[in-house]
């Protein structure tokens, strides 16, 4: 089971390329094993781990029921649907991130930057999407202890990140080898080491970030170059007028 590719790629890219899986006899408990019952060895270290959950997340999904269409350019009109409408219902400006993937430990750095930005810049509605099944989002969300001022958009069928041209990666942006190295050091250096996958979430999926004002006029952002790109959100805030002091705008 664990000699196969996939679940090869999967640990390379999870920065565990050198583990070697343990086997267990088959009559041996999966969680803890003999430690767990308090005799000699060690415990299963991947007990908890979903894997087949893990591992369909390498799959590459079906089509979204639109075309991809080329990522809005600054200048350009928003596109704007039900599911995200442009200009925005409250008047406000947006910043808007489409996730990788619910679990996907950059994706959680990005997603807790905006959470913070979203408390203090109130003027900005910030709005996070998901394509993960709305119960994995929910549970995802409340794993990270909430969205707080965020809005989050389940996008399952991904037809929005389709309209803002985020399609299927390329196998040298998912599995560059820097990818690993730096969610080893996102881990080290700042704790975050990502959850288990989402239900639904796909790794080849494309993530971006976009901040439209409130005109429904994109102003700043694009799809992401690489699964680590550090994405600075502070740069959409300014591009909307807001800086200077935190909350202070120009206009």
């Amino acid at each position: 089971m664990f000699n196969n590719l996939g679940t090869k790629l999967a640990l390379r890219q999870a920065g565990l390329g050198n583990v070697k899986i343990p086997s267990f006899p088959a009559n041996e408990p999966s969680k803890g094993g003999a430690a767990a019952a308090g005799g000699p060895g060690f415990a299963n270290p991947f007990a908890g781990v979903q894997w087949n959950q893990a591992f369909s997340s390498w799959k590459t999904p079906p089509a979204p029921p639109n075309p991809v269409a080329e990522p809005p350019k600054v200048g350009a009109r928003a596109p704007s649907s039900v599911k995200l409408k442009f200009p925005a219902i409250d008047g406000r400006p947006v910043v808007v991130i489409f996730l990788r993937y619910c679990g996907c430990p950059f994706t959680q750095k990005l997603f807790l930057h905006m959470r913070s930005l979203a408390n203090r810049y109130t003027g900005i509605h910030f709005i996070a999407i998901s394509h993960c099944t709305p119960d994995a989002t929910a549970e995802w969300t409340k794993a990270l202890g909430g969205a707080w001022n965020v809005d989050v958009v389940v996008d399952q069928s991904r037809e929005l990140y389709a309209a803002w041209g985020l399609a299927i990666s390329s196998w040298a942006h998912l599995l560059n080898p820097r990818n690993g190295y730096s969610q080893v050091m996102l881990g080290k250096t700042e704790g975050v080491w990502g959850q288990k996958v989402g239900e639904g979430g796909c790794r080849w999926q494309t993530g971006g970030a976009y901040a439209v004002d409130a005109k429904g006029i994109v102003q700043w952002g694009g799809p992401m170059a690489s699964v680590d790109e550090h994405v600075v959100l502070e740069d959409g805030c300014k591009a909307l007028g807001f800086m200077g002091k935190l909350g202070e705008s120009r206009g």
